[in-house]
């Protein structure tokens, strides 16, 4: 049977929440993803497909009201919520929602940060919002996103869509339209417009087009809550409705417990993970393990015979790639991933590029890697991406490690040290300076007490003169 009203409850969480409402703990975690949000539009600024989407929007026309992150570009703010969207996933170096039951395949949710932050940046700035302003729209977006993919039916995942484009809309205009201080009335059309826009599928991995889901979804929020804002009428059941969104995405499969909105905030529990590679979340584990056998035992890449890494069947489902061709296939490719971390002992941006891809070494050892999926790891539950990983050395020596929860997930979350040393990477990869870099930094973590979000995106597009 459909969930009852859950629309109106969530345009009424929408407006009603003030930012003196939200717990203090959400507040600081939701500062450190924005931190880690920009850092991964920053980074992703430079890829060619951030390159082609500013060239497109170059084309369009619009007022200058928002800026390009990473770049000195301003545009309309829809187009900016869609180059920044782009950015901000192309890397697969965004942060992803966890889920509150084992049951639900890991990596089947939304990452959460790039369509909700990269919608609510655009339009905060258009506003001159302040940073308390645009930090409460961010968790208020964050939270709506990640409950709806948190209660909807695996099946939306596993049958194909990518839930970051067809789920992340909605916290996208959620956010877009509490900054412009919709009614409840109006924020139900927004969510509407939403469920039009709702769109993304899974076969797009590896390619340009996966992040542009991300984008999307942001570019179609602050469309969807200024069309709302105009008087563009539009379902006011858009979830709930007969031939609404759970009953199209999911043939109203949705457990409707897990819809409660705020306290505890998803924030709190079961918490969102910030990703410490640039590649699918699936493959962290292994990478942990690998990274850290190679460092422990010295393993010499030449001297390996054979690698066997196994993961659960459905936790290996975004691996399609076991001999990629491009970087962005290599985020995709157990083979890959595991080759190059023990080869090089990272799996940073350095590592997931197309040379590396073909770099002779790391190819040899792909051909030495068995991969393995074996559902006994899916039914241990889907707290992370459980795996396992074994190297066997041609003197006859073998190491073995289990997966435990990457670092990066709430369970071992990175240090507050460890993530400004991201942004540093993401940052200084696109040739920005350490002084601006840290005053970025410093801005973030009092975004609360920004007094206009324009001002604060103004001294953000000086730091990043350098990149058209």
């Amino acid at each position: 049977m459909p969930v009852k009203n859950v629309t109106a409850r969530i345009a009424d969480f929408v407006a009603a929440t003030r930012f003196e409402d939200l717990p203090p703990a959400v507040v600081e975690a939701a500062k450190e993803h924005i931190l880690d949000g920009i850092a991964t539009m920053i980074a992703g600024a430079r890829e060619d497909a951030s390159v082609h989407i500013r060239r497109y929007v170059a084309k369009l026309c619009g007022a200058c009201e928002a800026t390009i992150i990473g770049t000195s570009v301003k545009t309309a703010a829809r187009y900016a919520a869609l180059a920044n969207g782009v950015e901000g996933h192309v890397l697969d170096y965004d942060d992803t929602q966890l889920a509150t039951s084992a049951k639900i395949p890991f990596g089947q949710l939304t990452h959460p940060t790039t369509p909700v932050l990269a919608a609510a940046l655009a339009v905060a700035e258009k506003l001159s919002s302040r940073g308390k302003d645009l930090l409460a729209a961010y968790i208020i977006g964050v939270e709506v996103a990640c409950r709806l993919a948190d209660a909807i039916d695996p099946r939306h995942y596993l049958d194909g869509f990518h839930p970051t484009g067809t789920i992340g809309v909605f916290g996208a205009a959620a956010a877009s339209a509490r900054l412009a201080a919709l009614d409840a009335k109006r924020i139900r059309w927004a969510l509407g417009l939403a469920g039009t826009f709702s769109a993304g599928v899974r076969a797009n991995r590896g390619s340009m087009a996966k992040a542009l889901n991300a984008g999307r979804a942001a570019e179609n929020g602050v469309v969807a809550a200024e069309l709302a804002r105009q008087g563009f009428t539009a379902a006011e059941n858009i979830f709930e409705a007969p031939m609404g969104f759970f009953s199209a995405a999911s043939r109203n499969h949705v457990a409707a417990a897990r819809l409660k909105l705020g306290r505890p905030f998803f924030f709190n529990a079961p918490g969102i993970a910030v990703k410490r590679y640039p590649c699918a979340g699936v493959l962290h584990s292994l990478l942990d393990a690998a990274i850290d056998l190679s460092v422990r035992h010295d393993i010499d890449a030449g001297l390996v015979e054979k690698i066997t890494a196994t993961l659960g069947k459905v936790s290996a489902g975004p691996l399609v790639y076991d001999r990629p061709k491009t970087g962005l296939q290599g985020k995709f490719s157990a083979p890959f991933s595991v080759a190059v971390a023990l080869v090089e002992r990272a799996a940073g941006l350095r590592q997931y590029v197309d040379g590396k891809v073909s770099n002779p070494a790391v190819e040899a050892l792909m051909r030495k890697v068995v991969f393995i999926r074996d559902p006994r790891l899916d039914a241990a539950g889907f707290e992370h991406a459980r795996a396992t990983l074994e190297i066997r050395l041609r003197d006859g020596r073998s190491y073995r490690a289990a997966s435990r929860p990457p670092k990066g997930h709430p369970k071992k979350p990175l240090s507050r040290r460890e993530l400004e040393d991201k942004f540093r990477e993401c940052a200084g990869g696109a040739h920005l300076d350490g002084r601006p870099i840290q005053r970025m930094i410093d801005t973030v973590r009092s975004i609360e007490n920004v007094p206009s979000v324009s001002a604060m995106m103004a001294d953000f597009r000086r730091a990043s003169a350098k990149t058209k």
